[in-house]
Order: C-alpha cells, then sequence, then structure tokens
C-alpha cells in the first residue's frame, strides 16, 4: 500500500514536472514592453490570446531589496531561441540598467545582464546569426555589444558626446543607429568599428533599412518628416508627414519592402497624443493611408508573412492588430501598463522563430 501510495506521488509530481517545462504551443507570438508595468506580455499572434505575462522583477529573496526595471524595448532573436530586453533600474536606489535574456520557448527569464549604472538603455537588435546583442546607452553616448553565447559585454562603441542614442536596426553587419540630440544617423561597421555619421537635421528618433538593402530610414521628431538614405550614395531624401501629425517615433518596413508603417506618437515638446499609424508606399516615397489606432502610438512590427502589423497604444494600454492588405485594425488587445517596443516570433523548420 505504501508503495504504491508512493508510485503515485511521484507519478503526480513527474507529471506536475514536465508540464512546467513544456514550451507554450504557438506557431507565432508578439512580445509587448509594458514599460511602466515592468513585465512582458506574450500573446498568440494567430489566435490573439494572452501566452504569459513575464514579471521582470529581480527579486532578492534573502534581502527583500526587489530590483524593478522599466522594459522600454523588446526584439526577438533572429534564430528565435531568445527575446532579448533592455530594463532601465525603475527606483532611485543605486543599481545597474539591465539588459534581461528571456528563453523563447518557456518564456521564463534566462539571463540578466547588467550593464551599469544611469546607462539609460533604450534599444536592443542582434546581428543576423544572433552572435552578438547591441544596446544604445543614452547617457554614455554608447553601443554596448553584448556576447549572446555567453551573455558577458564585448564592446562598448564611443559615438562621442551629445550624441544620446536611442533606436537602432542591424543589417548586413552595419548598425544604424538614430542619435536624438546629434540630429544624425550613425552607421558603425560591427567587423571594423568604422563609423560614418550622417546630418538628418531633426530630432532622429528610430531607424528602419528596407528588407532589399537599399534605403535606411529614420524619423525625426520634431520636424515631423521621414528621412531616407541611400545606402549607396547616403543621399538623404525626406518625407513630410501630413498637417495633423504630432512626431513620428518607431517604423517598420514590410518583408516585400513595399510599404512602411509609421507610429505618430506625439506628446512631447507640448504637443498632444496622436493615435494615428501612417503608410508609406516605399516604391513612391508618398503617405499612402493613415490608420487610427491606440492612444500615444508608439511601437510597431510587422510579422515575417506580410500580413499583419502590430502597433502599441502607451496611453490607453492597447496592441493594435492591423491587415496590412487593407490597412484595417482587425484586433485591439489589452497590454500591461504603457506598452512601449514590440516585437514578433515565429516558428521555424528548427522548432524556433525569428525575427523577420
Amino acid at each position: 500500500m505504501r508503495k504504491l501510495f508512493y508510485i503515485t506521488i511521484c507519478l503526480i509530481w513527474f507529471q506536475t514536472s514536465c508540464r512546467e517545462q513544456l514550451p507554450d504551443i504557438t506557431e507565432s507570438a508578439v512580445y509587448v514592453a509594458n514599460e511602466v508595468e515592468g513585465s512582458v506580455s506574450v500573446f498568440n499572434a494567430s489566435t490573439y490570446e494572452l501566452i504569459r505575462v513575464i514579471d521582470l522583477t529581480d527579486r532578492a529573496v534573502i534581502t527583500g531589496n526587489d530590483k524593478r526595471y522599466m522594459p522600454h524595448n523588446v526584439q526577438v532573436a533572429p534564430d528565435g531561441k531568445t527575446v532579448w530586453v533592455t530594463g532601465v533600474a525603475m527606483e532611485e536606489a543605486a543599481f545597474e540598467d539591465q539588459v534581461i535574456v528571456i528563453d523563447a520557448v518557456k518564456n521564463k527569464i534566462k539571463e540578466r545582464i547588467n550593464v551599469g549604472l544611469d546607462q539609460h538603455i533604450a534599444h536592443v537588435v542582434l546581428d543576423a546569426h544572433s552572435e552578438f546583442a547591441y544596446v544604445t546607452a543614452n547617457e554614455p553616448n554608447e553601443i554596448i555589444q553584448i556576447n549572446a553565447k555567453d551573455f558577458k559585454v564585448v564592446k562598448r562603441f564611443s559615438l562621442g558626446h551629445g550624441h544620446y542614442p536611442h533606436g537602432l536596426r542591424c543589417f548586413n553587419n552595419r548598425l544604424y543607429v538614430a542619435n536624438i540630440r546629434a540630429h544624425s544617423m550613425s552607421v558603425i561597421d560591427i567587423t571594423t568599428g568604422n563609423i560614418v555619421e550622417i546630418p538628418l537635421g531633426g530630432v532622429a528618433v528610430q531607424t528602419a533599412v528596407s528588407p532589399d538593402g537599399l534605403y535606411a530610414y529614420a524619423s525625426l521628431y520634431d520636424t515631423k518628416e521621414v528621412a531616407r538614405v541611400d545606402l549607396q550614395t547616403y543621399a538623404i531624401t525626406k518625407l513630410p508627414l501630413p498637417a495633423n501629425a504630432q512626431g513620428p517615433i518607431q517604423l517598420y518596413p514590410t518583408p516585400d519592402s513595399r510599404k512602411m508603417f509609421v507610429c505618430d506618437q506625439g506628446g512631447l515638446e507640448g504637443r498632444p497624443l496622436s493615435d494615428l499609424t501612417y503608410v508609406i508606399d516605399l516604391d513612391l516615397f508618398v503617405i499612402s493611408d493613415t490608420i487610427r489606432t491606440g492612444s500615444k502610438t508608439h511601437g510597431v512590427v510587422v510579422s515575417n508573412t506580410g500580413q499583419h502589423a502590430f502597433v502599441t497604444g502607451t496611453a490607453d494600454n492597447t496592441l493594435s492588430v492591423i491587415e496590412v492588405a487593407t490597412g484595417t485594425v482587425v484586433r485591439t488587445l489589452n497590454t500591461g501598463t504603457a506598452p512601449n517596443g514590440v516585437s514578433y516570433w515565429f516558428r521555424k523548420n528548427s522548432g524556433y522563430g525569428g525575427q523577420p
């Protein structure tokens, strides 16, 4: 009888343990950084169900001095195995900013990487092979390079005083960095370390690179423009946004390089909040559509198929799902408090996902 009881208890423990270790079964997912709440929401991108909310608090079991982090940006690694989050220290207490790495299979925190005090880290990207991550550090005017295998800081690229780097993208071993205070885009060759600076004449917040490799783009908040940079000649063309625009933040192209979604946020420099997302026809370089999304629209990503775009509304805690072909909002999802960055995961033949 005792033996039977023991076997039963072991079986229950085994089943429970296995259940906890199983990955969430889904073909695609969307990760949303809830900046004020200090968490990441994970949604099934097909059913739109909430899979999990990942609390980013670093719990101190012994001392009880928990460390809370504001996640400004989130990025799925191209190999789909990990998801990277920039965590800015939330309290006034002296503890370091962290880059937080999430296991994309278990949707649990895998690693915490301390990057220093008062760094005000903003955005993170990875190279095409998921070997290194790159993080913008506003206060020291640096890009931090992290080995994505052992999670060690490798080096720091200095942009010089007064740059205040914010958004960035990686394409063909080059980083395209938006510099808020320098009003420029820095192009960093991550192999040689060579840096080319391109003056843009406006407050550059985020960059994008068309998948065909022809152009880089930057959102210019103060002048309400999108700048296009020819990657062969570095010639610049600017597209003014409509008169009712309040200031663009994030922008993201479709996989076919035909369209780009631009989040018009507002809310800074005394401007009202905007709930508009603009669509740019990249062939003609004109505004082709205007879509009403969440209030204080901020982050955007496009699915690997190009069928849907996902846009965060920071002021009303929403994630808008847009059908790319029609420009129609087909779903509005509730997120955590103040959703900011957003990234997309999809399943590959390897069993993992990746960022388009």
